[in-house]
């Protein structure tokens, strides 16, 4: 049976008893916090667990920043565990990001590497933010083996423990060490390559000057479970997450796999975007009206702090659409934009877009008449949005919708940015291209060359995707990944010529480009070129090598560097021009053979229902999957 949720409990003793206000433990004096549970296919292997969504808690963030947080601390039983909890101070935190813990006993009497084996199954697939905290004898292991294995890791806090002075892995980890060995200390200084440090009352932090990430706090006081926690969530574990979208996606990617050569790589390092830090208001507008629609409706709008005192009709606004069934919140959370809303000061707004039959906020969706009546609330509400540099950008079915709307309604978009876009609507480009009335509409299409969707090359010669996770081509079955139509539409309604497919002149995208050259985009390469009609440049089509199907935080700049160039016209609604000229980049030598095949993907409603299966069990939203 479900837990009364901790807010309910409380209410309901404070009127019965009239007393002060109720603290956690108390709430739970009489309460086992976690349920013990003990594996089916692991022998001996029995861990406590809590998650505090089942318990009736929501986060402001999205799935992909939820901290999950697994305990070594030795063997346990069910009232210890509970006791552990409360020591930590933990379900503050749990419960505000909505996450889980696991209190992991070691199999035998100590740990060793069949704990590693067992903490691996039970990560399982679609890892983003774990967090490894070990305790004593716990901590001892986490330096000696957790280390050893700490590739998907986002951050780990070690308290006590001794650690083997031989250790030679060196992936970096960030980690919060307290009282433990001065071999431990120099062993993460070392992994992390640690080039800086900066000393505090209570710690010092060692840092990597290239990559901040990269970090280890020392304290340098005897401090309670309790205090170490807090300083290492505010030092260490809500700084970054951590993902794999290279050779596939991170919802695809399970923790160890021998089918995939590169399961065991170390995943990126990424930044967790902190709105206050950043200076970002954000309101979260769930189930509100929408002018003109008749409907509840949710979107989420991320603002500068200097946008309330900015003059009228001077702030752009960029509208970034999810992909198929994905919580809004994770554009702000995994696309960049964020960031980059505060550096550059304009407003961004991440809309449900999507029906409600398929859409995460299980609200009425606004598809794209209520896009379009949204962004003139959105006017009235922020008289400084300038309508004249209004954008959208968006992932996978949020990539399709974007190219629909370029289209649709050039009148309001000064530009387009699709990310892994399919070509869901290719009907209706199609067929409102066949007698255009509208304006020019710059497109920038972004792809990586491991797309799950295998949407690039552009004749579906794609050998990763679901031809290596799986061993058929979703190409080959679903035209909805067959983008070449998108791009010839969007070709015509700029003006220039419509060309044939001929991977003979780029080996991803099939069209001559000018400029075409390898590039740096962040840590990655990249190959893009551009299209230009008599006015500038119209279209550029890029291919990001080694990148999988989902956002990739240098995108955000990328697009936003194209979409500066343009600007509408608010009386004819013609496009205009303002640079001329389409992004700088460093070229790179780079000296691959192009024709070699290379892997794409997507998340959309497709006709080829059986994919699609499979990617509702894996959703962006939903990934954890327990397998020990």
């Amino acid at each position: 049976m479900k837990k009364i949720t901790k807010a309910l409990l409380a209410l309901t003793l404070s009127l019965l008893m009239l007393a002060a206000p109720i603290s956690v433990n108390q709430l739970y004096a009489n309460e086992n916090i976690l349920t013990e549970v003990t594996s089916d296919t692991i022998n001996n292997y029995t861990y406590y667990e809590y998650d505090s969504e089942a318990d009736g808690y929501t986060s402001e963030r999205s799935n992909i920043l939820t901290p999950i947080y697994y305990i070594f601390a030795g063997k346990q039983d069910l009232t210890s565990a509970d006791k552990l909890i409360e020591e930590i101070g933990l379900l503050d935190n749990v419960h505000e990001w909505a996450g889980k813990v696991y209190i992991i006993n070691p199999i035998s009497t100590q740990y060793n590497n069949d704990d590693v084996t067992a903490f691996k199954k039970l990560a399982g697939t679609g890892v983003s933010n774990i967090k490894v905290i070990g305790i004593d004898e716990g901590a001892t292991f986490v330096n000696n083996y957790i280390s050893q294995n700490c590739y998907f890791i986002a951050g780990m806090m070690v308290y006590g423990g001794t650690m083997n002075s031989d250790l030679t892995y060196n992936v970096p980890i960030p980690a919060y060490l307290s009282s433990t060995a001065t071999s431990a200390v120099s062993y993460y200084k070392q992994a992390n390559q640690t080039d800086q440090s900066q000393s505090f009352n209570n710690y010092t932090i060692y840092q990597n000057s290239t990559n901040p990430l990269q970090i280890v706090v020392n304290s340098k006081t005897d401090e309670t479970l309790k205090n170490a926690f807090d300083n290492a969530w505010e030092t260490v574990f809500s700084k970054n997450y951590r993902q794999h979208n290279e050779t596939t996606e991170f919802y695809n990617m399970p923790v160890t796999d021998t089918n995939l050569a590169n399961a065991e790589q170390p995943y990126k390092l990424i930044e967790t975007p902190i709105f206050d830090r950043l200076g970002i208001i954000h309101n979260q507008e769930i189930n509100q009206t929408v002018s003109n629609m008749p409907g509840k409706y949710t979107w989420f709008e991320y603002l500068p702090n200097q946008v309330i005192d900015t003059k009228k009709d001077s702030v752009p606004l960029v509208l970034t659409l999810h992909g198929n069934g994905n919580d809004p919140r994770v554009q702000a959370d995994s696309s960049g934009w964020i960031e980059l809303a505060a550096k550059e000061n304009f407003i961004v707004v991440s809309p449900e877009w999507q029906d409600a039959s398929v859409n995460f906020s299980k609200c009425d969706g606004l598809g794209d008449e209520g896009i379009i009546n949204l962004i003139d609330d959105l006017k009235i509400k922020y008289p400084q949005i300038d309508r004249s540099r209004v954008y959208v950008t968006g992932l996978s079915a949020g990539g399709a919708e974007s190219l629909l709307l370029g289209v649709k309604n050039s009148e309001t978009f000064a530009g387009v940015g699709a990310v892994s876009g399919v070509n869901l609507y290719s009907e209706a480009i199609t067929e409102l291209t066949n007698d255009y009335k509208g304006h020019e509409t710059p497109l920038l299409y972004i792809c990586g060359d491991h797309d799950f969707f295998q949407m690039i090359p552009v004749d579906g010669s794609s050998q990763y995707g679901t031809s290596q996770l799986y061993g058929f081509s979703i190409w080959a079955e679903d035209s909805n990944t067959h983008i070449y139509s998108a791009l010839q539409a969007y070709q015509k309604i700029n003006d220039l010529t419509v060309t044939d497919m001929n991977m003979d002149l780029n080996p991803y995208y099939g069209i001559k480009l000018d400029n075409q050259q390898w590039t740096k985009l962040g840590e990655k390469d990249m190959y893009t070129g551009t299209l230009s009609n008599n006015n500038g440049v119209v279209m550029e089509l890029a291919a990001i090598k080694d990148h999988a199907h989902w956002n990739y935080k240098p995108e955000a700049q990328y697009i936003w560097n194209f979409f500066k160039n343009y600007q509408r016209d608010l009386l004819t609604g013609e496009l205009i021009f303002v640079n001329n000229g389409s992004n700088t980049t460093t070229v790179i030598d780079k000296k691959d053979d192009l024709t070699t095949s290379v892997k794409t993907g997507d998340e959309v409603e497709f006709e080829y229902l059986g994919i699609l299966s499979v990617i509702t069990i894996t959703t962006f939203i939903y990934f954890k999957k327990k397998i020990a």
